[in-house]
């Protein structure tokens, strides 16, 4: 009993929140325009990838201008403006989005007609189902 309940747990809760978690993996990086100043103040990006000067790269979160200076909440360090080679905001990818929706949605579907049909050739018997697939 305590397997079924693991398991009904385990179905109705782990897998819809697993499967809900990587709508948030459908992500692009989309490049700014210098000046980078007014980007960020247009934008108001959540996170903001950097190549800087000597081509390391770093992540900033709620990036904030102040004077010539890009600072971030995760990082207590400044970057200054001038030493920005490249900036990236990190934008939600539609697309990808709506295809993971719809391979979701077909192959739950595929599993629950499986599981129907699984159901009704073990109710007829084995033979009425091949007796079918021979007159197909």
């Amino acid at each position: 009993m305590l397997y079924y309940r693991r398991s009904r747990f385990l179905r109705r809760v782990i897998l819809p929140i697993t499967l809900l978690s990587f709508l948030s993996a459908c992500h692009k990086w989309v490049e700014l325009k210098p000046p980078y100043e007014q980007a960020f103040a247009e934008e108001q990006p959540e996170k903001v990838r950097l190549t800087v000067v000597g081509n390391s790269r770093l992540v900033l979160e709620e990036p904030r201008v102040q004077g010539d200076t890009l600072f971030g909440l995760s990082r207590r360090t400044g970057v200054p403006l001038d030493q920005i080679q490249r900036a990236e905001v990190r934008q939600d990818d539609m697309v990808a989005n709506v295809f993971l929706i719809t391979g979701i949605a077909v192959t739950v579907g595929l599993l629950v007609y499986g599981a129907i049909e699984g159901r009704r050739v073990m109710a007829e018997g084995l033979g009425a189902w091949l007796g079918e697939l021979a007159e197909d």
